[in-house]
Order: C-alpha cells, then structure tokens, then sequence
C-alpha cells in the first residue's frame, strides 16, 4: 500500500510538472502579466499619522490615488485617477506630489521624455476637499521640474531653460531668471550632469519656502555631437551637447534667489574650470547652503558651507581618494548642536561618521569589512540613525539602525533577501519592500524598530504559478589566484547530471555594479524581472544561466571596487575567463558552447572576450557596448580611468578596437541609432576594424531607438533575434 501510494505522488506530481506552461518570449515582452502589484509613490503626512499612495485601477487603467490611515489599516480614495478632467478633456496623470497637510495634489500629466531622467509636461494643482482642478503656466505641456515649496505656498518650475514660481492660492506665475537659452540652463542640468550623477533637478527650495538655489550651467564651450535621424524624406541631424574624455566640461555656477525680490546671490564655489558640483544640500537653516565641489579627476570632495546672503563659503569636510570618490546623498544635517552625519569609505568599506560644522572632531559610528549601502534618515529625537547596509551578506540589503553615539547597532529588517524602505517624517513607522530571488516584492508597514504592523501587498503574480519556474542558485568559487568570487547559476528545471549543458553567461562588471544579488529580478525596475525571466526561457531550451560579479564590482569594500581603476578591462575579463574555467571544471557542462551576452558596460565585457578570451567564449551577444572609451563622456570614464594625458596607456590597454583580429568565434552587435549615451558610433568603429582584419560578424542596428533599445515592438523583436542566434550557435 506504502508503494502505491509513493507511485502516486509522484504520478501526480509528474504530471502536475508536465501541465506547466511553457514560457514565451511574447509573455515576458508582450504583456504585463508578470509586472504584479506595489504600494507605489508612498508620500507621508508631516505627522507620520498616514501616507498616500498610487494604485493602478484594473478598470480604468489609470491610477487612483488612496489615503492609509496607519492607526487603523483604513484606506481612503482621494482621488479617481480617470475621472480627472480639464477643460472636458482627461488628464492622464502619470505622477503625483502632496502638499503639507496634503491640502493639495501636485498632477503630473502626460509626459515627453527627454533624457533618462528628464521630462516635459503639463502640471495641475487638484484640491482634494473641493475637487476643483487648477492648471499651471497656462496649461503649458513642455514644463520640467516643478517643485512645491516645503510651506506648500509656491510652485517653482523651469520652461525654456528659466526659472519660474507660482503661487498656490493664485495660480500668478513669476519669472526669476532671464537668460535662459540653448546653452544657458537655469534650474535644469546638461546632458553629462543628468547622466552621471544622477538627477534632472536643478534646483532647491529653501526650508522656509522664501529661496530657491539653483544651478545655471553654460554650455556654451561644449562639443556638439551629432545623432542621425534616417527616417525622414532627408535624414536630420539630432545635435547632442556631450563631452568626451579629455574635452571641455560646462561651467557651473549656484545661484540662490529670493522669491519674493527675485534678486540673485551668486555662492563661491571657487574657479570653475575644472570642477563639478554634484550636489547642494540646504542645511536646517534657511541661510546656510551646503555644496559638494569635485575636482576634475573626482578624487577629492569637499563639502563647503555657504553664507547665501552674501556668497561667501568655506570648506568643513574633506573626502579623498587614491582612485575616485563616489558622490552620495549621504549628508544629513542634525538641528541640534550643530553636526552632520555622513558616508565614506576613508576606512576601506563605507561607513558612518558623525562631524561637527566647524571641524573640531569626527567620529565613525559604524565599522568594520562590511558596507553601508546609503543613510536613509536620522531620528534625533530618539536618536538613532536609519540606513542600508549589507553586513549579513555582500549579495543582499538590510535595513539598521544605530545610536548617534555609535552604540546599539541592530538589524531591523526581516528574512533574507532585499529591503528597503519609506519612513514616516516622525520615524515611527515606515513602509518596507523585500523580495529575495524567488519572492516578488512584498510591501508592509512596520514599526520603527521593524515590527510588522500589517501586510500591505503581498503580490503573489497568479501568473507565474502556470510556468515551472526555476531561480537563481547562489555559489561562490576561486579564482587560480584564489579570490572567492560570487556568482549565482540557473538551471534547467528537468536538470540531469549526467548530461552535457551549454551554458549562457551574463555579466556587466562595471565599477560598484552587482549583478549577483539575492533580489527579485536582481533588480529594481520591470525590465530586470523581464531579463531574469529570459534567462528562465533560455532555461527551458536547455542552456545553464550563469553570471559573476568580477573585480572591481560592488558590496565587498573599496580596495576590491578599485581594482577597476585606470583600466576596465583588466580584471574584468580575468575574472570572466576564471569563470569560463569553473564552468568548465563542472560534469554537467560542455565547456566547448559557453557564450557571453552583455548590454552596455556588459555589452563591452562581451566585446572585450569575444576579442580576447575566444577561446572559452564561443557565441557573443553584445548591446550597445562602447568600443573605446575616449568616445565616452568626461564625468563617468575620467572617474573610473583617470585623465587620459595621466594614462594613456590604461585608456589603450581597454580599447576594444585594437583587438579585433582576435575574433575567433560568433559575435552579434546590437545598436540603437538614436543611443545619446554610448554613441552608435562605438560599434560602427567597431564594425570598420572587424572588416579591416576579415572577421566576420552580426550585425542589428535600431533606428532611432536609444540606450534602452525599447517602445513599440522592440524589446519583442530584440530578444527574439538575440534568442535566435544563441539557438543556432551555442
């Protein structure tokens, strides 16, 4: 009997196995089924008593907008997302912002992408009690960031490369700059500032709602590159302000205005020839402006305090580097005593640190081989600092928190996996995000010293439920000069040992990247999930998935992260070799079909070991690479590679181009036309030399299509050619 019900099970669970669907590339890349649910656009209450979010209605398709009472659990709709109308017409928000006591919305409208971060749109102001719906600026579509004041009084806004408030209660607009043009910016970054350090906003409102600092950025000396529009009739240029390694940068200036006078005051920031200021911070103080200058080579930051009255700064914290320093956010500017909690990794990992404004001591308040992601707040009425850190693991994020006297450090956060989080303005509470590889990102209210109070959204995705879904396996091996290196590998779900598997390795290995990490999707936007379920269908037709993070990736310290430093390409292909050479150690793998696919830094690695590793890679796929990293912009190359006239040698030695008589094996090359970051340009002279010495090759170019390659079809058709060409040469 024991037997028969034995066979059973495993009968049915057999057959349960074979009733899987299938996964498609039309599934993934088609459709939203596996997109699941959030908690998105979480905005708190000044109190910490509720916060709002956005919630797409499966009705309507367009957000809606509720209200959570954190007391209670009890939701409230403050806003039908498809009801919202102007002058009779819909308005199709796309975003939202709360004023103060969230007396008003802030409604972002359809939106116009310029950059990767940049936009242009129409903005509203919607009263929530009386539903009355104001347009700003005329109902003006090509508006960019636009900001409430923190009184919620004013809206500042830049059109045309000027910067412009309103008044709330009004609706008046005012213009405070008048010199905007095409190569003058007010309030809006350059093309290389908003690329690299990450923001499109140019501008800060003061504490008190009574200043705004800006940025003005002349562009003026700026090279022009050209894009090539070849859809029209006649092809039309697409002119492009981008400085390439060892070019002229813009000169930046910050600027503070008064809203009430409009009268400028410009700040000291020292010659600006040379330099970059990735950030301004206001201070707790409504006269005190703090900014972050660089040096050219961005190995050495000071953080300056600025007298906004009359302009004059001076230096209160120094961070220096042998290699490069990164810009963070990390400066958070306590109320009392006069003190700033800070990041560096002046110790070898990044950590904590406590100074006072004038100087006279600093001390480290975390320690040890592990690293601090980010500070997310300070809580000085309890006196705890909040930030992300990883000393469980390099490969996940955890939540802690510690005393500002640097005792009490605890972990907060739950199982593991990757958290994050949104605190209350009070830090009683906050909502958290986890996801590990296998469980889509679970959202919860918690407590501040992480005690669940209730779940939000368990996303459970009914439609992965249909697939035999299989996940990343994380393992770790040696290298032959033995560095433990991380790595993760996914198999088939009907994996036989005794078979021979071809194996598909993804990687990036850029500096401080990590592809290697316990997260869904290993990563945090929509795309990351689709590329991890690719890999699962790249499962189903019989390939083994592997990816390493290589020297010079991220999470294990500052000495492993420099080994990027003056050439990119050295350890990363090393390591990718080493990879190839554990692969090849394993029974079940045929180290004679091992292939590369990168896209962008990964999309070079790919070049990069087709050229010079072909030997153990035998099919490439590579998307966007760059080719030679002089074609590359000032701010992210000069950084990691140094100043071309100091290594000239290092910039040679990455060059993809040089070794192209090395291909040996089936290379693809994929580019979009319209690609404003790494220029098509990169594989076209790629192209030319592979012609030069005879190699044979694949290529797809995507017009007008950018960095991303996607709209439309294209994501579908992209991969459906890149899965093609592994099915017939690997």
């Amino acid at each position: 009997n024991r037997l028969w019900i034995v066979c059973m099970l495993l009968g049915g669970i057999s057959a349960m196995m074979a009733q899987k669907q299938a996964l498609s590339l039309e599934d993934i890349f088609a459709s939203d089924k596996f997109r699941g649910k959030t908690v998105a656009d979480v905005q708190w209450l000044p109190d910490g008593s509720a916060f709002t979010f956005a919630e797409k209605n499966d009705r309507t398709g367009v957000p809606d907008i509720y209200r959570h009472e954190v007391a209670t659990g009890r939701e409230t709709r403050i806003l039908e997302g498809a009801a919202l109308r102007y002058e009779g017409q819909p308005v199709n928000m796309s975003a939202y912002r709360t004023t103060g006591q969230q007396e008003y919305l802030l409604i972002t409208g359809p939106v116009q992408q310029i950059w990767r971060h940049s936009y242009k749109a129409p903005y509203y102001l919607y009263h929530i009690r009386t539903g009355r719906l104001t347009a700003l600026a005329g109902h003006d579509p090509d508006l960019q960031n636009v900001a409430l004041s923190p009184d919620g009084k004013w809206v500042a806004y830049v059109k045309e490369n000027n910067l412009y408030v309103a008044e709330v209660a009004t609706g008046k607009s005012r213009q405070l700059t008048f010199d905007g043009s095409e190569n003058i910016l007010n309030g809006v970054f350059d093309w290389v500032y908003e690329e690299e350090f990450g923001r499109a906003d140019a501008f800060r409102w003061s504490p008190d709602g009574q200043r705004i600092a800006f940025w003005r950025t002349d562009q003026t000396r700026v090279k022009t590159f050209y894009l090539l529009d070849e859809m029209p009739h006649y092809s039309r240029p697409i002119p492009l302000k981008y400085p390439k390694v060892g070019e002229k940068n813009a000169l930046v200036q910050i600027g503070v205005v008064e809203v009430s006078s409009g009268e400028i005051t410009w700040m000291d920031i020292g010659d600006n020839d040379d330099i970059y200021i990735p950030r301004i911070h206001w201070t707790n103080s409504p006269t005190t402006l703090a900014i972050q200058r660089l040096n050219r080579k961005q190995n050495h930051l000071e953080l300056l305090f600025a007298d906004v009255s009359t302009g004059r700064t001076r230096v209160v914290l120094t961070d220096s580097s042998d290699t490069w320093v990164d810009v963070t956010d990390d400066f958070i500017f306590l109320k009392q005593r006069d003190r700033i909690v800070w990041t560096s990794e002046r110790s070898g990992y990044r950590h904590i640190y406590l100074s006072d404004y004038r100087g006279w001591g600093t001390r480290q308040l975390t320690g040890g081989d592990w690293e601090v992601t980010a500070i997310i707040g300070v809580d000085e009425a309890g006196g705890w600092v909040y930030f992300y850190g990883k000393k469980e693991s390099p490969i996940e994020q955890h939540i802690y928190r510690v005393r500002l006297d640097g005792a009490g450090l605890e972990k907060i956060s739950g199982p593991s996996g990757w958290h994050t989080a949104i605190f209350a303005p009070d830090f009683r509470h906050y909502v958290g995000y986890y996801s590990d590889v296998r469980t889509p990102t679970q959202v919860r209210l918690h407590r501040a010293d992480g005690g669940e109070v209730r779940l939000l959204e368990e996303n459970r995705i009914p439609a992965l439920e249909a697939y035999r879904m299989v996940y990343p396996e994380f393992l770790t091996f040696r290298t032959s000069d033995g560095v433990e290196l991380n790595a993760y590998m996914m198999k088939p779900a009907d994996f036989d040992p005794s078979r021979k598997y071809p194996v598909l390795v993804f990687g990036y290995g850029g500096p401080g990247s990590q592809m290697v990490i316990n997260r869904w999707g290993s990563g945090s936007r929509f795309r990351h999930v689709q590329r991890t379920l690719w890999h699962q269908l790249m499962t189903e037709k019989g390939y083994i998935v592997f990816c390493v993070d290589n020297r010079g990736t991220g999470g294990r310290g500052k000495a492993f992260k420099d080994l990027a430093y003056g050439d990119l390409s050295r350890w990363a292909v090393h390591d990718q070799m080493e990879g190839a050479k554990y692969l090849a150690s394993l029974p079940y793998v045929d180290a004679s079909r091992i292939g590369f696919w990168g896209w962008s830094g990964g999309g070079y690695l790919c070049c990069m070991l087709m050229l010079r590793a072909g030997d153990y890679f035998k099919t490439g796929v590579a998307v966007a690479p760059v080719s030679d990293f002089r074609n590359y912009d000032t701010i992210w190359t000069e950084r990691y590679m140094g100043l071309l006239p100091e290594n000239e040698a290092g910039y040679e030695a990455a060059n993809v181009l040089k070794y192209a008589r090395g291909l040996k094996g089936h290379l693809l090359l994929i580019h979009g036309t319209g690609d404003d970051n790494v220029h098509p340009q990169n594989t076209l002279q790629l192209v030319n030399e592979l012609i030069a010495r005879n190699r044979q090759f694949d290529l797809m170019l995507y017009p007008n299509r950018n960095h991303r390659i996607h709209g439309g079809n294209t994501q579908l058709h992209l991969f459906t050619l890149i899965t093609g060409y592994f099915l017939e040469h690997l």
